[in-house]
């Protein structure tokens, strides 16, 4: 029994705390939220590629990372707004998911780099969210109007007929 308590007390604990890319990928696209000259982050084809097999994606759109055990790379893809002073804004994206990174996760953030894709105007980004909400809306109104008809004419969701 002793010998036993004895091996217990000589075992080696070896704890350890990972993040998915997703993770960090999500806190950089939180970050950059509110930041005056960056209207949007917008991915680019493997993005859109992959919102299409994923929920999560506008979470992550327009951010990748590389996370090794103690630091982060972020890549960020942004469409920025005319006018503003777009270098003023990568300096406060730098600064902000720097911040958050490091009190969030304890990651050093190694290196942070914005490829600016777009330059539009606040109207025309807010023109294109506007148009983008009404066509969602219109899309789930035929959804919903499809299946009220399925349902009149004794059809289940799934297409199986009433008996």
């Amino acid at each position: 029994m002793a010998e036993q308590a004895k091996e217990t007390q000589n075992v080696e604990r070896k704890n350890e705390l990972t993040f998915e890319d997703k993770v960090l990928e999500k806190i950089a696209n939180y970050s950059v939220q509110n930041i005056d000259g960056i209207l949007e982050l917008k991915g680019n084809f493997t993005n859109d590629i992959m919102g299409f097999f994923t929920d999560s994606a506008e979470d992550t759109k327009g951010v990748s990372a590389e996370v090794g055990k103690e630091e982060v790379a972020i890549d960020l893809e942004v469409v920025a707004e005319y006018g503003k002073d777009i270098r003023k804004a990568f300096e406060q994206a730098i600064k902000v998911v720097e911040s958050n990174v490091k009190q969030m996760t304890g990651l050093k953030v190694v290196e942070v780099n914005m490829n600016v894709n777009d330059v539009i105007t606040r109207g025309e980004w807010e023109r294109a969210q506007n148009e983008e909400r009404r066509k969602a809306q219109e899309k789930r109104q035929k959804e919903i109007a499809k299946v009220r008809e399925q349902n009149e004419n004794g059809e289940y969701a799934d297409g199986s007929r009433v008996q």
